[in-house]
């Protein structure tokens, strides 16, 4: 299981834990996310990459989804 870690603001490359953490979403969501081809990570060996950049231009693309994960975090 991974564990939601909300990231340092400055920080860029996150690890999974942060990642569902800056998204405030489970690893089964993002998971899902990242199978569909909608978000784009690297691999190294079992482990995913993320960049807040990467992210963040996922967000923007999809408003929708966007609005519905702020209105889940609040």
């Amino acid at each position: 299981m991974i564990k939601r870690i909300v990231p340092p603001s400055d920080k860029q490359i996150l690890t999974s834990g942060e990642a569902c953490g800056y998204l405030g979403v489970s690893w089964n969501t993002l998971k899902k996310v990242i199978d569909s081809g909608e978000l784009r990570v690297k691999r190294v060996g079992s482990r995913y990459i993320f960049t807040k950049v990467v992210i963040d231009e996922y967000l923007e693309r999809d408003k929708f989804f966007a609005k519905a994960l702020l209105r889940s975090v609040k």
